[in-house]
């Protein structure tokens, strides 16, 4: 693929995910300013459940079938099919278990319904999972664009007004299936691939054990998203489980909406390079790179404005989820360092090395969450902190053992980088604190002359670096 090409994808995805994620938060502020946290702990538990249950219907076939490079067509088809009945056998056992799952690990009734209602998720997702699969693998990104702003766009326009006449967390389960529905519509209207009944049992076999790695990397990665929220969950109730919940999300999306079009994009750029080590090095070092000079910066800043920014946006019935915000920002942003790894893996065909990565740290996340949520909600978040930095210089040493890559320089970076961010961001905030502002004054302007002074400082020091290279990058138009 030419760097022209690889540009006009990137700038579609990356439209799609600002579209997506510029709108989301504002639909998300306006639900939590009509909603209660509680409201929120109820969907996430239903959400947490789906979530899980797409480990087994999707079984790793799209990323399978990304990764093929013969027999496209039928390779789809095995796909669709295993996805269509793996979804509707899961999607019946969910609507059966839900009263027993509500009850014996949310100890919550309401979750029962919600949970039954959803697992119309689970079917329009396994519909839909093959569309998507093949616009990314032909990097149709301009069509995915139109799919994300729509599917974001209608579930606000269902939840709010729902919210608004008191119908609580029914409006967040309306707005999800609204918006999943929609998805479903537009990639079948713009794909043309359509599933044939036929099935070859050898590309089913063979797409089933690379599909079995991702699976296996995707039950990890749920834990990794969703243990922490479960153990909230559990221990500390629905009221809690939506500040926490909530909150992370927030800070989630900030990070998302900067890297998220990266991942789609760079997976298949890179798939299509038939394991060329010393090309995937070199993406990979930029990749890195590029995160940490964007993502530290940014997470400090969030983090020193967070406990007036979240009381201003989020309102006094949502009291406590500013450090929630602070810390999850820092625990994102040290976190997204790492995040193209995956897709670095999968692209040369080893899908497990990052499950046998992720699988490594596992157990010791799970005893440090058990631990530390009988200290209450605040040190769980610091915990969850220190774990996700240990979980980056685990994943750093495994990415220098697979490609070679230079990990020193980088470390040196990232410690440069994180001390500059935190000196400007308290020293900042000190002296704009000390004059009369008004609250949105100090947030505003305080996060704006953080992050100019943090980047200026960067370039700085860094002229001959990974910073003048990405403002070069930037000027010349390329990734």
């Amino acid at each position: 693929m030419s760097a022209r090409e690889l540009v006009h994808a990137f700038k579609w995805s990356l439209a799609s995910e600002i579209a997506a994620k510029a709108i989301q938060p504002v639909v998300f502020i306006v639900l939590a300013r009509l909603l209660m946290p509680e409201d929120f702990g109820v969907m996430s538990a239903a959400l947490m459940v789906i979530g899980f249950s797409q480990i087994f219907w999707e079984a790793g076939m799209s990323k399978a079938l990304i990764q093929r490079q013969t027999a496209i067509e039928d390779a789809a088809n095995v796909a669709f099919w295993i996805n269509i009945g793996l979804g509707v056998v899961v999607a019946l056992l969910l609507f059966v278990a839900a009263g027993p799952i509500a009850q014996t690990i949310f100890h919550d009734p309401r979750v029962t319904a919600v949970l039954q209602v959803m697992t119309l998720q689970v079917f329009l997702g396994a519909v839909s999972s093959v569309h998507t699969a093949l616009l990314q693998k032909d990097m149709g990104f301009k069509k995915l664009f139109w799919v994300r702003f729509a599917t974001v766009s209608l579930p606000g326009l269902a939840s709010i007004p729902l919210a608004w006449n008191g119908m609580g967390y029914w409006a967040l389960v309306a707005g999800t299936l609204v918006g999943q529905t929609t998805q479903v519509v537009m990639l079948w209207h713009m794909s043309r691939w359509r599933p044939r009944m036929t099935f070859r049992l050898d590309l089913a076999q063979e797409m089933g054990r690379f599909g079995a790695w991702v699976g296996a990397s995707g039950l990890l990665a749920w834990l990794y998203v969703w243990a922490d929220a479960l153990v909230v969950g559990m221990y500390l109730g629905s009221h809690e489980l939506g500040l926490y919940q909530t909150g992370n999300q927030f800070a989630g999306m900030i990070f998302a909406l900067v890297f998220g079009p990266i991942v789609p994009v760079l997976y298949s750029h890179c798939a299509r390079m038939n394991g060329d080590q010393a090309r995937l090095r070199h993406i990979m070092e930029r990749a890195i790179k590029t995160i940490i000079v964007i993502a530290i910066p940014i997470a400090f800043v969030v983090f020193s404005l967070s406990e007036p920014a979240g009381l201003l946006l989020f309102g006094e019935q949502w009291l406590g989820i500013g450090l929630v915000i602070g810390v999850m920002a820092l625990m994102h942003g040290y976190s997204w360092i790492v995040g193209m790894n995956g897709e670095a893996y999968r692209a040369m065909g080893k899908p497990a090395l990052e499950t046998i990565v992720t699988g490594s740290t596992l157990a010791i996340y799970l005893v440090a969450y058990l631990i530390s949520i009988g200290h209450g909600l605040e040190t769980f978040v610091w915990t969850r902190l220190t774990l996700a930095i240990g979980a980056l210089l685990l994943h750093l040493t495994v990415l220098r053992k697979v490609l070679s890559l230079p990990l020193t320089p980088l470390l040196k970076f990232m410690l440069i980088t994180s001390l500059l961010s935190w000196l400007i961001t308290m020293a900042v905030s000190h002296i704009f604190n000390s004059y009369d502002h008004s609250a949105w004054q100090s947030v505003i302007f305080c996060g704006l002359i953080d992050l100019a002074m943090i980047f200026s400082a960067l370039y700085l020091m860094e002229r001959k670096g990974a910073v003048a290279e990405l403002a070069a990058l930037f000027r010349r138009g390329r990734m």
